[in-house]
């Protein structure tokens, strides 16, 4: 509305439009306080939901920092195992290579032990043939004879 408009009206519309602004206003304070309220709660929820991601944060570092410290830990553990195996290792493939020179010596002896005990039995039987051959065995007897 204009000025003009406004001074033509009488003093009882004038009073009506005021208490109408007044209601209006009162309506617009209501809703307001309503809107204020809302965004208070807002807020507040705001604030709330931001505190728990904020603990929610700081739980995931600890576990980061945990799993990166257990991460750690099993890398060692691995090169450690795998240190060990590697011992393991290199001490099996030395008793391994003991065990063959081992074999191998024993098989030798083996082999020198069948030459002997071979040359052991040409020996004897050759020996039994001379003694046959001879009167040895003759005399022998007859030793033993007079001792007993």
């Amino acid at each position: 509305m204009t000025d003009k408009e406004l001074r033509k009206l009488r003093r009882q519309d004038l009073l009506e439009l005021l208490v109408e602004q007044s209601r209006e206003a009162a309506r617009l304070k209501a809703a307001f306080e309503e809107k204020e309220e809302d965004l208070s709660q807002f807020i507040e929820s705001y604030e709330r939901l931001k505190g728990k991601l904020d603990e929610k944060d700081e739980l995931i570092e600890k576990l980061k920092h945990r799993l990166n410290e257990k991460d750690a830990q099993m890398e060692e553990a691995a090169s450690s195992a795998e240190e060990t195996f590697n011992r393991l290792k290199e001490k099996l493939d030395e008793k391994d290579a003991l065990i063959d020179k081992l074999k191998g010596r024993l098989d030798q002896k083996d082999e020198r032990i069948q030459k002997l005990e071979s040359d052991l039995e040409k020996a004897q039987s050759q020996k039994w043939r001379e003694m046959d051959d001879s009167d040895f065995t003759t005399e022998i007897l007859a030793k033993i004879k007079t001792l007993f």
